[in-house]
């Protein structure tokens, strides 16, 4: 009778656990190499042009706690204020100003979704408060007033701009 499936999968993970450490099946000590698993497993990398991301990652001169201005993520349309509450490589963990922490969110910091403050209304554009606004909307105007009182602006310097010549070719979409 044939081979199946299911029986080639199940003779694969048997062969798999009868391999003991230090035997010459044993490749756990030894670095991953994509040019080694692309010529085993008969398959093509992709091309640099499929990714978005800087092969080489911008820098990340962002600080918690920062202002800045980003999309909401639940309504596109709006820009609102938000605070840099963490950092992990290039990525910031933003909320924004007048919603709570169940709707933080990451971006990247060559996103186009994030800019300096004063960019919507140096732009003709106006504020919003995010979706879920935790305040009576009419008190948005004084919120944001407090909100921006003393706070730390991020530096335009800390905004990366996205580039097609760093960016392998892609488009950003």
């Amino acid at each position: 009778m044939g081979r199946t499936p299911h029986r080639d999968q199940k003779e694969e993970k048997e062969r798999r656990s009868s391999i003991t450490a230090g035997s010459p099946l044993d490749k756990s000590n030894e670095p991953f190499r994509w040019e080694d698993y692309l010529r085993e497993t008969s398959s093509t990398a992709a091309s640099p042009t499929c990714f978005k991301q800087s092969r080489v990652p911008p820098s990340n001169d962002f600080k918690a706690g920062m202002k800045l201005e980003a999309r909401d993520p639940r309504n596109s349309n709006s820009v609102c204020i938000a605070t840099v509450m963490g950092m992990m490589g290039t990525r910031l963990r933003l909320r924004l100003d007048g919603s709570d922490n169940t709707n933080d969110f990451w971006r990247l910091v060559d996103s186009l979704d994030i800019q300096p403050i004063g960019t919507c209304e140096r732009n003709g554009d106006m504020l919003q408060p995010p979706l879920g606004f935790r305040m009576n909307a009419s008190s948005w105007p004084m919120f944001l007033l407090r909100t921006l009182s003393g706070a730390e602006m991020a530096p335009a310097s800390a905004f990366k701009k996205y580039s097609a010549q760093t960016q392998g070719g892609a488009t950003h979409l």
